[in-house]
């Protein structure tokens, strides 16, 4: 069996990649104080974990990320060791999005894969277990609530690749309203 494609050197946040701050500012759109909590899963939280950073200012947001990085890890450890209050907010994983079950995760009110498809060459492998992407975006909406929003990056490096597969699997399971802040394709869950 294949091992996964472990990125060996984390991201540093780049102003020419600024779907994380976009993501912020679209969340403060949101009156995130008047409700009871809102959770968020974050595809590639960088080296930066700019958006876990920013929940754990915030009394009722949660943010669980995923990455395939290591060094992404050993950050997010070496800041929730230093500020233990952030691990009431924010939890960083470590794992394929490919391999990943959906029956382990909770339910989100937004799922972020600004990243998704950019490093996914491993599930044309035949030996490689995980699934294609139409796959991880179908077990990703069965975790995402009703009325919540599956967002995008379009200046991604993947997103010229993976947008028809975004549209066709997401439009084929549930009505989906597309809408735009910025640079994020937003796919609301109706």
């Amino acid at each position: 069996m294949k091992p996964i494609p472990v990125e060996n050197k984390g991201w540093n946040y780049l102003d020419s990649c600024s779907c994380d701050t976009e993501f912020i500012e679209y969340l403060e759109t949101f009156p995130l104080d008047k409700v009871n909590s809102t959770t968020i899963f974050h595809l590639g939280p960088g080296l930066h974990h700019k958006v876990g950073l920013w929940a754990a200012t915030k009394s009722n947001v949660f943010v669980r990320a995923l990455t395939i990085t290591p060094e992404e890890v050993q950050e997010y450890i070496r800041l929730s060791t230093e500020s233990p209050w952030l691990n009431s907010r924010y939890l960083v994983d470590f794992g394929d999005i490919h391999l990943m079950s959906h029956l382990l995760l909770p339910r989100f009110d937004f799922i972020a894969l600004f990243h998704l498809g950019e490093i996914s060459t491993q599930v044309y492998d035949p030996e490689y277990p995980g699934v294609g992407i139409e796959d991880v975006l179908k077990n990703l909406s069965y975790r995402l609530s009703m009325g919540g929003e599956m967002l995008f990056f379009e200046r991604s490096v993947a997103w010229e690749s993976i947008h028809g597969i975004v549209k066709l699997s997401l439009y084929n399971r549930y009505s989906y309203k597309m809408s735009n802040f910025k640079n994020l394709a937003i796919y609301r869950k109706e």
